[in-house]
């Protein structure tokens, strides 16, 4: 069965919607799993980015819509061979209500997608969530789906911040009032738009380490980088060097979570994790022999 996969942040503009998408591309195009990305941020930045990325494809249904029709089936759309979707809309707002008005206590809104994702989830290896910043039924619903969450923490205070609340505000409380349903895992916080020369952020980001301890945070770091930044205003692209760099971050990032998912399954906690990349090193900036099968032919539509 597929897992179940949300990166997330009780702040935004920290980059969760650009990871997302990457690693659904890279997942599904590098290491081809069948995938599955489903667009619930009021925003739909994941919408507007896959539209850009795969020449304006129309979508049969927005997540919002199949949602209320009781079946997320006919909301799905392929952009390849290994990658499908489901469109987000500003009607995610009005979800809200429909799941209070259609749910009979305070379990049912939790469960309430519960259903609807396990009827898809034999047909992938991985469903990714771009969900919104923010604490309502539907992100609330979504994440008692998940099978692993990753907090993607800017090294910036609020960021910090907002990491903090996520997993002892939100997350803990979740777990505590439904154990048995809430089946859960933090992956790992997720080092993201960091920038080496900013001492400042040097310092959150050991501060970081210190406060969930190194097997708790990915070694694998999102930088700041322009290419991933026009990624978000044109679309994705695989053409040239700079772009198979981001590519062979992310196909880190991947294999990292992967050997995460393993520990958890096999000792049910990650202790003493240890991540050597295969891809790309980011410490000394240089691509490593694995990205040079990254093939610069275009992403498959």
């Amino acid at each position: 069965m597929a897992y179940v996969i949300v990166f997330t942040n009780l702040k935004g503009g920290v980059g969760k919607t650009s990871d997302t998408d990457m690693m659904s591309l890279v997942a599904s195009q590098i290491f081809h799993k069948k995938v599955l990305l489903i667009d619930v941020d009021l925003q739909a930045n994941s919408t507007q980015n896959m539209s850009r990325t795969f020449n304006n494809v129309e979508y049969p249904q927005s997540f919002t819509n199949a949602v209320m029709e009781g079946s997320l089936k006919r909301a799905i759309v392929s952009l390849s061979s290994n990658l499908d979707f489901i469109a987000g809309s500003a009607g995610t707002h009005d979800l809200n209500e429909w799941i209070l008005d259609h749910s009979k206590n305070k379990k049912g809104r939790y469960l309430f997608f519960k259903n609807m994702i396990e009827e898809l989830q034999d047909g992938y290896d991985y469903i990714f969530f771009d969900v919104a910043p923010s604490t309502d039924n539907t992100v609330d619903a979504i994440m008692m789906c998940c099978d692993y969450i990753i907090p993607v923490q800017e090294v910036k205070r609020f960021s910090m911040d907002g990491t903090a609340s996520l997993i002892s505000n939100y997350l803990t409380p979740m777990v505590e009032a439904f154990p048995e349903e809430a089946h859960f895992q933090v992956a790992g916080v997720l080092p993201a738009i960091f920038q080496n020369r900013k001492r400042q952020q040097q310092i959150n980001y050991e501060e970081t380490v210190e406060r969930y301890g190194q097997d708790n945070v990915f070694f694998t770091i999102i930088k700041r980088l322009e290419r991933l930044d026009r990624f978000g205003e044109h679309g994705i692209t695989l053409n040239d060097y700079q772009d198979r760099k981001i590519w062979a971050i992310f196909a880190d990032l991947l294999l990292e979570l992967e050997a995460r998912i393993t520990s958890f399954e096999q000792t049910g906690d990650i202790l003493d994790f240890k991540f050597k990349p295969i891809y790309y090193d980011i410490e000394n900036n240089k691509e490593l022999a694995a990205s040079k099968e990254i093939k610069l032919n275009g992403i498959d539509q």
